[in-house]
């Protein structure tokens, strides 16, 4: 399928950065579902820690191929495994489909979007993109004061390696902006120096 929306923008690339490491590559272009993926480190839990209405920008402008300002429903969450955040996530899709189309969003709880976006064959996806996040972008803030990752608060301006799509259904665009919080590069390191030990 040919996407009218343009997922990549200005800074969001299609290849990661040649400087880095294997590792982040890897879940920076995995397909499937995130939490799916992270079910192998232990267990995921979703704690939504915002959900509301808020225009487009620039940005969320492109991606979503609709005006300035268009009113969008996000849906704001950590992903934690074994209790211990790892990722913050932003979704959001014009507030109109938010009531029709999309309209499960709002349903979701504390169950992760997955279960809306990989059970439905009608669903598309686009390619995904990343890029690191600066201290002004809206996740980095949800890392600091939501997920509380030490690292981030120690250093403000540190970099948040982030990854995004478009998921399509029946012409309705949901972004899904996920960011991945220093403490699960961490994370995995450890976990790839006790299977080292084994």
């Amino acid at each position: 399928m040919t996407f009218r929306f343009d997922v990549g923008g200005r800074r969001w690339q299609a290849v990661p950065a040649p400087a880095l490491s294997r590792r982040h590559k890897d879940w920076l272009t995995r397909g499937g579902a995130l939490t799916r993926h992270l079910s192998t480190l232990g267990r995921v839990s979703v704690r939504v820690v915002a959900e509301r209405v808020m225009p487009a920008d620039a940005d969320q402008c492109h991606a979503l191929g609709v005006p300035l300002r268009t009113p969008l429903w996000a849906r704001d969450v950590v992903l934690l495994v074994d209790g211990e955040p790892v990722v913050v996530a932003h979704s959001v899709t014009p507030l109109a489909y938010s009531r029709s189309i999309w309209q499960a969003m709002r349903r979701l709880r504390t169950r992760p979007l997955a279960d809306l976006l990989y059970h439905d064959p009608t669903v598309t996806r686009s390619e995904l993109v990343s890029c690191p996040l600066g201290p002004c972008h809206l996740l980095h803030g949800r890392a600091r004061h939501d997920a509380r990752d030490p690292l981030v608060g120690a250093n403000p301006r540190a970099r948040l390696w982030a990854r995004r799509s478009v998921f399509v259904r029946r012409g309705a665009p949901l972004l899904v902006t996920e960011a991945f919080l220093p403490r699960f590069w961490r994370h995995l390191q450890v976990a790839q120096g006790a299977r080292a030990h084994d």
